[in-house]
C-alpha cells in the first residue's frame, strides 16, 4: 500500500485532494494534514511515499516541511502547489532536480497522471543538494515570498543565501559576496540545508531577478566539471612555475622560508586573538564570544556547542550596521558600544578597529561590569592582531 501525504491550510482544496485522488487507484492510501506541524507528526508515524504540499502556510510552511523531509525522510517525494506562477521552473534548465511544481489552479485529472508517474518510478529526494537539485530549493524559498536565510553546508564549505519577500538580495560563500557566492552555493555538492525566517541581510549585494540566478546558476553548473578540470590545470602549472622561480632566486633569501614565517606570524596573531575570546569566555555567564568582520564573516570565535558562529556573525552585521549609523544620524559620534536585552541574557556589540566588531553573548545573570572592562581592555589589542 502506497501512502500520500496532502497538506494545505485550506479546508475545500484538502477535502477535494483526500476524497479524489486516488480514484482508480486501489493501492494508494490518503493521509491530510491542514498545518506542516500536524504533516510532521504524521511523517513520524507513518512510511509516507509522496507528500503534495502547499508553499504558504501559517507555522511552518511549504518549504521548511520540504527542508525537514529532505533531511529526516530522504525516501519521500514531493510536489509543491503554488498559486505563484514562475517563468523559470518551467525552463527545462529548471527540471533537472526531484521536485515537482504544480500550479493551481490545477486539473485533478493532470494531478492524478502525474502522482502515478512518480510513485511508479518510486521517486524521491535522490539528495536534493546534489548540484543543480539546490536550484530547486531556492526556487521554492523565491516562491514563498519570504524574508530569511537558506544555509547551506557541505563538508568542506558552507554558504548563506539571503531572501527579502522572496528576492535574492545577498550570498556569502567561503569569503566570497554577492552573486559569485551564489553561483558557488548553487554548485555545492550533497550537503546539508537550513532555513531560518526572519533574518535579514546584513547588506544588499545582489540585483538580478530570482529567475535570471536561477537559469545562470544552472548554466555555469552544467559547465562546473569542465571548469573545475581547467582550473586544476591551471594550478598545477602555476605551482611548477612557482617552485622553478623558486630554485633560481639567487643569494640568502629563501622565499619558502619567508613563506613560514609569515605563516607563523598569522598563526600567532590568531592564537593572541583566542586567548582574549577565552578570556570573554571565561567570566560566568558569557557562553559565546565571536570577532565578526564588518561584512559579517567570522574572523575568530568560541561559541557554546549549539551556537552556529557563522549565522551569529551574519545577524549580529546587520544590528551592529543598524546601531553604527543611528550613532550618526542622531550625531552622538562613533559607536562604542552597545547592548540588546533578551530574555534569556544580553548580547553586546563593541567595534575593534576600522573593520571588524565584537560579539558577546551572555546569560541574563553575568556580571556585565566584567565584561565592558574585558571589551576597554583588549579591544586595541584585537584590533593590532586582526588581519583581514
Amino acid at each position: 500500500m502506497k501512502r500520500i501525504l496532502v497538506v494545505d491550510d485550506e479546508e475545500d482544496m484538502l477535502w477535494m485532494l483526500q476524497r479524489k485522488l486516488n480514484k482508480n487507484m486501489s493501492n494508494v492510501k490518503i493521509l491530510a494534514a491542514h498545518s506542516g506541524e500536524e504533516a510532521l507528526k504524521i511523517l513520524a508515524a507513518n512510511r509516507i511515499n509522496l507528500v503534495i504540499t502547499d508553499i504558504n502556510m501559517p507555522g511552518i510552511n511549504g518549504l521548511d516541511l520540504l527542508i525537514e523531509i529532505k533531511n529526516s525522510y530522504p525516501e519521500t517525494g514531493v510536489m509543491i502547489m503554488t498559486a505563484y506562477p514562475s517563468g523559470a521552473y518551467k525552463d527545462k534548465a529548471m527540471m533537472n532536480g526531484s521536485l515537482r511544481f504544480i500550479e493551481k489552479p490545477f486539473d485533478i485529472h493532470d494531478l492524478r497522471e502525474q502522482v502515478r508517474e512518480v510513485l511508479s518510478k518510486d521517486e524521491h529526494f535522490r539528495g536534493v543538494v546534489d548540484g543543480i537539485e539546490l536550484i530547486d530549493i531556492v526556487q521554492f524559498n523565491g516562491l514563498s515570498k519570504s524574508t530569511s536565510v537558506l544555509k547551506v553546508k557541505t563538508a568542506d564549505s558552507e554558504g548563506m543565501i539571503f531572501f527579502k519577500d522572496g528576492a535574492v538580495i545577498h550570498a556569502m560563500c567561503d569569503q566570497v559576496t554577492g552573486e559569485e557566492a551564489f553561483y558557488k552555493i548553487i554548485a555545492f555538492q550533497g550537503g546539508t540545508i537550513e532555513n531560518m525566517r526572519g533574518v535579514e541581510s546584513p547588506m544588499e549585494s545582489i540585483g538580478k531577478n530570482i529567475d535570471a540566478l536561477l537559469i545562470e546558476g544552472a548554466t555555469r553548473t552544467d559547465h562546473s566539471n569542465i571548469e573545475t578540470e581547467k582550473a586544476e590545470q591551471i594550478m598545477a602549472l602555476k605551482a611548477a612555475k612557482d617552485h622553478g622561480a623558486q630554485d633560481d632566486v639567487p643569494g640568502p633569501v629563501n622565499i619558502q622560508s619567508l613563506g613560514k614565517e609569515q605563516q607563523t606570524c598569522e598563526e600567532e596573531e590568531m592564537n593572541k586573538i583566542e586567548e582574549i575570546l577565552s578570556e570573554f569566555t571565561s567570566i560566568d555567564g558569557v557562553h559565546t564570544a565571536c570577532l565578526v568582520g564588518r561584512d559579517g564573516f567570522i574572523l575568530n570565535h568560541i561559541a557554546r556547542q549549539n551556537v552556529d558562529p557563522e549565522m551569529v556573525g551574519a545577524i549580529a552585521s546587520s544590528g551592529f550596521g543598524s546601531a553604527y549609523s543611528m550613532g550618526g544620524q542622531l550625531g552622538q559620534g562613533d559607536l562604542t558600544m552597545t547592548m540588546i536585552e533578551y530574555e534569556n541574557g544580553p548580547v553586546m556589540f563593541a567595534p575593534v578597529g576600522a573593520e571588524a566588531f565584537l560579539v558577546i553573548v551572555a546569560d541574563k545573570e553575568t556580571n556585565l561590569g566584567w565584561v565592558r572592562l574585558s571589551i576597554k581592555k583588549n579591544s586595541q589589542t584585537i584590533a593590532q592582531n586582526v588581519s583581514l
